[in-house]
């Protein structure tokens, strides 16, 4: 990067910031009637059982809290946080999520302007990094009426970055601020694991600048320290093409590993290249325009360095977008904040500084249609957007549960309407998400038999989960309790579903008219129907 120095005055800054934070919540406003996302209606219950119970009644484990033991599901930050807005404001969980989606779009912008100062403190590099992170359908995405556990994680990671930079500066200060941050990301997301080859860079390259200091007679060549840097990046991002096994975590991307190196060229092209593009946005095209530069740029900072080795570290993790086209968001924007930056810069001729400013306004307008459409016209076109949010319907059903059924009756819900009817009517129901059941006594924590498959000294504790659960019971297998019930008639004796709804003492059955299995059609023949809103209906499996 140039050393240029630029400075906006103070009221150019209100005014720019102001704008960029108005766009940001245009993008944010909610178009769909109710809470969005899968994960998110999970979250939402833990955040409702501790509202309730006062405690996490899943935490079964130091590990739990983490969401490293099993029935823990998720890491816990989140939930806690849901529920203390929740608890403050006296408002519901769903207006909760709205509100704190809404924080943490505008607390983003922040971030990443920091992240972008400690890196190059240039007012339009830390406005433009700030805008390409902002804007990025990534971000949009997660932080649109949703409480995904994600989202807390990467609005969280430039402000992690940012405080790691400075403890040069504020060794003992910022030290102790950046161990608290890093506790947050722990018990937030497992993406966690991510953080370590970030750490890790700044370790490596904080002990190269160290023993420069004390070892002046050596001198690195330039040349050959960027040609190093370059080739660590590519073997690192070689790694996963011959170690195959790096690639377990993507089911598609094994499939495609199965059947030979075409159909990887294809995943690669078809999946990993859209994945990110569609993300990060289109200006992506510059992340290769800021990398170029930044890797041959001569007598760079520690904090561009830092940058580099971090890219090198998470270069192998690149093949799974289905993590890293969120956790590579902060790092691609200040690659693309490094480019479009050194483009407004350049000094030339008036007439040419003219052109560069009207290319750099078509590029941003490019990149805010280009999320636009995403956020709002190719959502509502969606051929089954129903699925992305919870219907009106939905919502006034679980609405209906919470006034007509009583909380000491249990009930099951079929499809994918099972969470999000519980979020709302609050009635006990049986899911697929076990930390729900154990919350709310489906599974009885004294039953729940756990072996350690990694012991404390082994690597592996630390990056996988290290515990497994052993239970071979069917009152502790509600995840596959679900499942078996979905698939059998409750009319027959001997099926699993009349065994298990007994067990269980399922009492109501929420039935999703989309969504027809085996159980709902054969409660139909025999039991009574108590509501039906035309998506929902409720029936009575006591009778």
């Amino acid at each position: 990067m140039r050393g240029d120095t630029i400075r906006f005055s103070l009221r150019t800054k209100v005014i720019l910031i102001s704008l960029l934070v108005i766009l940001g919540l245009a993008f944010r406003f909610p178009i769909t009637p109710h809470e969005i996302g899968w994960d998110s209606f999970a979250v939402h219950l833990m955040a409702n059982s501790v509202s309730e119970f006062g405690y996490a009644k899943w935490w079964i484990h130091p590990t739990s809290i983490a969401g490293s033991y099993p029935y823990s599901t998720s890491a816990s930050a989140v939930p806690f946080l849901l529920s203390g807005i929740s608890q403050g404001t006296n408002i519901d969980m769903e207006s909760t999520i709205l509100l704190y989606s809404m924080i943490l779009g505008i607390f983003c912008f922040f971030g990443a302007y920091l992240m972008a100062g400690a890196l190059w403190n240039n007012d339009i590099f830390k406005l433009l990094v700030a805008f390409v992170f902002f804007t990025s359908l990534g971000i949009i995405t997660k932080t649109t009426w949703t409480g995904h556990a994600r989202t807390l994680f990467i609005i969280a990671l430039p402000l992690f970055i940012y405080l790691l930079l400075r403890t040069r500066t504020f060794k003992i200060r910022f030290s102790i601020l950046t161990f608290v941050i890093f506790v947050l990301l722990f018990v937030t997301h497992h993406f966690i694991y991510f953080i370590i080859p970030v750490i890790i860079s700044y370790l490596i390259i904080g002990m190269f600048y160290k023993a420069g200091k004390y070892i002046k007679s050596i001198r690195i060549p330039n040349n050959f320290a960027n040609f190093a840097m370059l080739a660590s990046f590519l073997i690192m991002f070689s790694i996963p093409y011959f170690n195959r096994s790096i690639w377990w975590t993507d089911p598609e991307l094994i499939r495609s590993a199965s059947e030979g190196a075409s159909s990887i060229y294809v995943w690669i092209s078809n999946v990993m290249l859209k994945g990110y593009v569609r993300y990060i946005g289109i200006l992506i095209i510059f992340v290769v325009g800021g990398y170029t530069y930044l890797i041959f740029k001569r007598n760079k900072r520690f904090e561009e360095w830092f940058l580099l080795m971090c890219l090198a570290g998470l270069a192998p993790f690149l093949y799974i977008p289905t993590y890293m086209k969120w956790f590579i968001l902060p790092f691609a924007s200040l690659l693309i904040g490094i480019a479009l930056t050194n483009i407004a810069i350049t000094k030339t001729g008036a007439k040419k500084k003219k052109y560069r400013t009207i290319f750099i306004i078509i590029l941003l307008l490019s990149s805010i249609i280009f999320t636009g459409y995403y956020q709002h016209l190719h959502f509502l076109n969606d051929p089954d957007p129903r699925t992305r949010y919870m219907e009106e319907r939905t919502y006034v059903g679980g609405l209906w549960i919470k006034d007509n059924i009583d909380k000491d009756k249990n009930m099951i819900a079929e499809g994918y309407i099972s969470n999000r009817v519980f979020s709302i009517s609050e009635v006990p129901t049986l899911t697929d998400t076990n930390a729900a059941n154990l919350a709310y006594d489906f599974v009885d924590p004294q039953k729940i038999e756990v072996r350690q498959i990694y012991p404390f000294t082994s690597v592996e504790f630390y990056f996988r989960d290290p515990y497994k659960s052993v239970n071979r019971t069917v009152d502790t297998k509600t995840e596959w309790a679900v499942g078996a019930i979905a698939r059998s008639d409750i009319n027959d004796r001997h099926s699993w579903a009349y065994r298990l709804t007994s067990l269980f003492n399922l009492s109501y059955c929420v039935e999703n008219k989309d969504f027809q299995t085996t159980f709902t059609r054969s409660v139909q023949q025999t039991k009574d129907n108590i509501y039906d809103n035309g998506k929902i209906r409720i029936w009575n499996l006591a009778k």
